[in-house]
């Protein structure tokens, strides 16, 4: 699964890879802004910069992209495909549930876990914030996520969100809000998956079998 490059291909100088890489890096090292993650490049070292897959074009090894390039990147890449390479990258070494037994039979399901979050200290340009609907495994791997609109809620994207997983006797547990019987139809019918819906302290269940 390929994240698509928003930029013409005439006269790239970093690759779309590179740019998100330096973000993946940058990110966790403490910067905060597009500025910072900019910066964060330009201090890099040349090994770092080459281990991230920079273009050795140079004598001296590959060199930082502008905050301009780093900017216009960022801010223009399609943020559900990325999520999607992403948690499909995440899902591929997903190991799964620990056996605990001998007999085949009795293996433990797979999980995942659908949660939405509102994510501290990002706001969209109208001032709104940022709130992500993600899936989680039981080894605490986040496998899918899509952002919410701010015009919209979580029910609208669940679909969306896990329709490309393979969910065949997973186990989908959801909160209230998702207890949708659209929601239980796609999961038991369309995705052969198991479901637990937790609701004021009780919770539902039903098997795709």
């Amino acid at each position: 699964m390929t994240v698509p490059d928003p930029r013409r291909a005439k006269g790239r100088r970093h690759s779309l890879s590179f740019v998100l890489a330096l973000a993946a890096c940058a990110v966790p090292a403490g910067a905060k802004s597009l500025t910072a993650i900019a910066e964060w490049a330009a201090d890099a070292p040349v090994c770092v910069l080459s281990a991230l897959g920079g273009p050795n074009r140079e004598p001296t090894g590959p060199s930082a992209p502008a905050e301009a390039t780093v900017r216009r990147v960022l801010q223009r890449t399609d943020g559900d495909a990325l999520d999607a390479a992403v948690g499909a990258w995440l899902a591929a070494r997903d190991p799964g549930p620990t056996p605990v037994v001998q007999d085949a039979d009795q293996l433990p399901r797979r999980s995942l876990a659908v949660d939405g979050k509102t994510v501290r200290g990002a706001r969209r340009t109208d001032g709104t914030q940022v709130h992500l609907l993600a899936a989680m495994t039981g080894t605490s791997l986040v496998t899918a996520q899509r952002e919410v609109g701010s015009k919209t809620n979580e029910i609208t994207v669940f679909k969306p969100m896990l329709a490309e997983l393979d969910l065949a006797d997973t186990v989908v547990t959801f909160d209230a809000l998702h207890t949708q019987q659209a929601h239980a139809r796609f999961l038991v019918e369309d995705k052969n998956a198991h479901y637990i819906a937790v609701s004021k302290g009780t919770s539902r269940c039903c098997t795709s079998r």
